[in-house]
């Protein structure tokens, strides 16, 4: 009987532990780093820019790409936002243009 509850009390404080590795993150992620985006494939591709994904135990730089824009849709990119002690990815998505906006200027690199 012993040994099972320390075997039980061992299996918990291991899965709590891991629980905490997995969660939210209690450091800011780094600045953005700088990108030069290649050559946009066709005036049909939008620019998602890079950004600092959590990896449980560090963050790890995802690069931007150039992905197909959708009709009557402008990128909006995600964000780290600081909640209380934790930090919380907010993913991009694409929004609706308002009617009465001006059609987004899609960045076009330097040559």
């Amino acid at each position: 009987m012993r040994k099972t509850a320390l075997a039980v009390l061992a299996a918990f404080f291991l899965m709590a532990l891991s629980g905490l590795a997995i969660g939210q993150p209690r450091v800011g992620p780094p600045p953005p780093r700088v990108e030069a985006p290649t050559l946009q494939p066709s005036p049909n591709h939008v620019w998602v820019p890079g950004y600092w994904k959590w990896t449980s135990v560090n963050y790890e730089w995802v690069d931007g790409r150039w992905v197909k824009a959708k009709k009557n849709r402008v990128w909006t990119p995600g964000t780290w936002e600081q909640v209380g002690a934790r930090w919380v990815w907010k993913p991009g998505k694409w929004d609706k243009i308002p009617k009465n906006a001006e059609k987004p200027k899609v960045p076009v690199p330097k040559k």
